[in-house]
């Protein structure tokens, strides 16, 4: 049994996040913040000599991530559903920025027990 926690599964849960996508333009930073971004499921810390071994072993947490185009559907589809959108991925599909994460999303995840690890930085 996987007891991995799925990001998505709780976006469509969380009414805070339903209300943030209400507003187009924060629904985009939403979708880019989904993109080029491994998000991990806060955990209690270990000690340092452990997260050493786990590191030599090439362990790592497990993360969520999605593609671009899964990205937009998940957007889309939370959108269609609470506010009467008839929209498609390519809503938002390479609309610009991707893999940034605004403080506000980064708010509203760490709130929900997720933080990111970016591929890269802009």
């Amino acid at each position: 049994m996987d007891l991995r926690r799925d990001l998505y599964k709780e976006m469509v849960q969380d009414r805070i996040v339903i209300e943030y996508l209400k507003d187009i333009e924060v629904a985009k930073d939403f979708y880019r913040a989904l993109c080029n971004v491994d998000w991990y499921p806060n955990q209690e810390p270990i000690p340092e000599d452990e997260q050493i071994i786990k590191a030599l072993k090439g362990e790592k947490a497990p993360s969520w991530s999605c593609s671009w185009r899964g990205a937009g559907r998940m957007i889309a589809e939370i959108r269609n559903k609470h506010y009467n959108c008839a929209e498609t991925y390519m809503d938002f599909y390479c609309s610009g920025q991707e893999g940034t994460v605004t403080d506000q999303v980064r708010d509203c995840f760490e709130r929900m027990g997720w933080k990111p690890e970016l591929y890269y930085w802009k």
